[in-house]
């Protein structure tokens, strides 16, 4: 029996960042407004393109969403035989990734790839908890979870490695940054929960430490005085320091 893996793209993810927005949470309509374009998309192709240049078997049973959810990005990567199991609406919502992944999970895939940022990464996990292991592609504005690959180029390593059965699965924090929060000046980042995830430090992104919250004033000092330990340590030194908050402290 080969590889069944669950493909769903989170179409609007990463844009509102290209505007200026600090995440795409609510703010779709704006961020269009703004010129926006899509990113995830071509991210997914990418990936996918190159996971079949390492990876040219049969053998991978896919699974997908109708349209910009999955399937054209499918066909435009070159995978011809796939299953679309979930009928996106046109205009997408965290639900529809949701329900996206309870429809995998009763095909019984192996593996969940999304495209996209935390948010995605929140809504999978909302689906699939600890049952099976989540991939994701690297698309959002934020992304500080512990189960994206650092690039397409790593997510595609990994999901060959995964469809050869030569990678270790272990634990992932799925985090999330609050935007509205954010786009106030603060950051607050919080433990959505713990996914299964595939373990290999050369090609995932570590997830950031376990934390409730941290205020912007103490990352800022803690940068602060890391920078001026460097200076003091590297005097002859010439050290440029673009425009910023950190650098009143």
């Amino acid at each position: 029996m080969g590889v069944k893996i669950g493909f769903v793209v989170n179409p609007i993810a990463g844009m509102g960042g290209r505007v200026g927005l600090k995440g795409t949470d609510d703010v779709v309509d704006e961020a269009k407004k703004r010129g926006a374009e899509p990113v995830s998309p071509g991210k997914a192709i990418e990936t996918v393109k190159e996971f079949l240049l390492e990876n040219p078997r049969d053998d991978i049973i896919w699974f997908t969403c109708s349209g910009e959810m999955g399937e054209d990005e499918l066909k435009k990567a070159g995978v011809k035989d796939f299953k679309v199991v979930y009928d996106a609406p046109e205009k997408t919502s965290s639900d529809d990734t949701k329900n996206a992944c309870e429809k995998f999970l009763e095909n019984d895939v192996d593996l969940i790839v999304f495209c996209g940022g935390d948010g995605t990464a929140r809504d999978v996990f909302s689906a699939v908890k600890d049952r099976i292991p989540i991939l994701g592609i690297p698309s959002g504005v934020k992304m500080h979870s512990g189960v994206f690959g650092i690039n397409t180029s790593a997510a595609a390593k990994m999901l060959h490695e995964f469809a050869n059965k030569r990678l270790t699965l272990g634990d992932a924090e799925i985090m999330d940054l609050d935007e509205e929060r954010y786009r106030r000046g603060e950051w607050n980042i919080k433990l959505f929960g713990i996914a299964k995830g595939i373990v290999e430090p050369m090609y995932v992104q570590v997830g950031k430490t376990v934390f409730e919250s941290v205020s912007e004033d103490d990352i800022r000092e803690e940068l602060a005085e890391h920078i001026m330990d460097e200076m003091n340590e590297n005097k002859d030194y010439l050290f440029l320091m673009g425009s910023g908050g950190t650098i009143d402290y």
